[in-house]
């Protein structure tokens, strides 16, 4: 497994997506993500908008924005520690699916852990925040700190700002924290390390924690006055900061994935890719796109007919996909592949299959023969149009003035990039035959 550092930049040409929920607008989205509501154009870049106005957007919508684009702390955390059965929900939807390691988490996207089992949370800014068993939280990467929606649960943290239904826990210093959320919306908090500020949600009530001391805050209540803890020793102290403390050399693993080639969606036929690479499966029964190679942001699942038209709607980026099967007792899901949606990257080919370069010959008229590149929509020998069979063969018969000949090959895609082949022929004079040199005259 090939390792990254925490804040490679090395994924800018990817994609993420944003899942519109209920309030949303394109100006909310731009001042969010990239800083700036007035920059909402840029996203119809990137966009179709289903609704077909861009002042309505629709809940469920997949907005897809370049990872360059957006502010670098909005960009993603990471789930660094996934201990037994973690699950997670993306942003706006309605159910949850199981986490993988080393996953992006993305702004309001949730975290679930169950008995026995616990997850770590790494922030872009290297906050570390420590997800206890039977927790439900809310991830919210932000510009300058980071927040946590703790609504049932344990977390332990160090600066992270974490609001639950009750209270609102704002550390003035980095230190070490716990906080707990019952059944009843109650929360509690303890501080072993550093100082925070208790707020109720509605802001009339508000204490400070010191070192040693907690609080316990009803749902709909007022901040109960300090209380001291029993701490813990030094070493059991030494633990709990190591637990949430990121080491100097940490790198997140990232996994290995073929990647398949870069596509044209307007050109290339995606659906046959995918489906010559799983003949040996009978039935598939769908295909699925994501952002990431943990299918954590799937943006498409369909029908395999149906992906070519679907995948055309698609910005230029790196995708990934794989495939499902239908029925059987083998694996559901066939191994994940990576791909590069690319409208430029055009393969832009002509191969000239006669004649060769520097022939010689005797006659005024030549055949050129070749094959084009299926991308190529416009094809010129020596400024004469020439046709191109469904395969991207062509034959043209091209006159040739004695001596050597610069023969012209231009060829333009359907953007109108252009590429163009010079081939040198020699037409030769022929030697007099020998009526020739008795009655004179030219062959030519």
């Amino acid at each position: 497994m090939p390792a990254a550092s925490a804040d490679d930049d090395s994924e800018d040409s990817g994609l993420q997506m944003i899942r519109v929920i209920p309030g949303d607008t394109l100006h909310a989205i731009a001042k969010l993500y990239l800083k700036d509501p007035d920059r909402w154009p840029e996203l119809l870049k990137y966009n179709v908008i289903t609704s077909g106005d861009p002042d309505v957007i629709h809940v469920g919508d997949k907005l897809l924005v370049p990872v360059k684009e957006i502010k670098k702390s909005m960009r993603a955390a990471f789930l660094i520690e996934k201990i037994e059965q973690v699950s997670f929900r993306a942003r706006g939807e309605a159910f949850f699916r199981d986490a993988s390691l080393n996953q992006k988490i993305f702004y309001e996207d949730t975290l679930r852990t169950f008995a026995n089992s616990h997850a770590k949370v790494l922030f872009p800014t290297k906050e570390v925040t420590r997800v206890s068993p039977n927790s439900l939280v809310i991830i919210k990467p932000r510009e300058l700190d980071q927040e946590v929606n703790l609504l049932r649960g344990e977390v332990f943290f160090k600066k992270t700002k974490v609001q639950t239904p009750s209270a609102v826990l704002t550390p003035q210093e980095e230190g070490l924290y716990r906080a707990v959320v019952g059944d009843d919306k109650s929360t509690s908090i303890e501080v072993f390390e550093g100082k925070v500020d208790v707020v109720s949600p509605d802001g009339k009530g508000k204490i400070e924690l010191d070192k040693g001391f907690s609080s316990n805050i009803k749902f709909g209540d007022l901040p109960m006055a300090p209380a001291e803890i029993t701490m813990p020793d030094a070493q059991q102290l030494k633990a709990l900061k190591d637990d949430i403390t990121l080491p100097a050399d940490f790198q997140i693993s990232v996994a290995d994935i073929e990647t398949v080639g870069v596509f044209n969606p307007e050109a290339d036929n995606f659906v046959q890719e995918v489906t010559k690479r799983d003949k040996i499966r009978n039935k598939i029964s769908s295909v699925e796109i994501a952002l990431d190679e943990y299918f954590s942001q799937i943006i498409l699942k369909l029908k395999p007919l149906d992906v070519q038209k679907e995948i055309s709607k698609l910005a230029d980026g790196k995708y990934y996909y794989r495939v499902e099967y239908a029925g059987g007792d083998s694996a559901r899901y066939s191994k994940v592949k990576g791909f590069e949606l690319n409208r430029a990257a055009r393969e832009m080919s002509v191969i000239i299959l006669y004649p060769p370069a520097n022939l010689k010959i005797d006659d005024e008229f030549i055949e050129v023969r070749g094959s084009a590149s299926r991308d190529i929509s416009k094809l010129s020998i020596d400024t004469a149009l020439v046709g191109l069979g469904d395969d991207g063969s062509f034959s043209q018969i091209v006159y040739l003035p004695m001596g050597p000949h610069e023969m012209e090959i231009v060829f333009q895609d359907r953007l109108g990039n252009t590429k163009k082949i010079l081939r040198r022929v020699v037409r030769a004079k022929k030697q007099p035959g020998f009526l020739q040199k008795i009655f004179g005259g030219s062959q030519n």
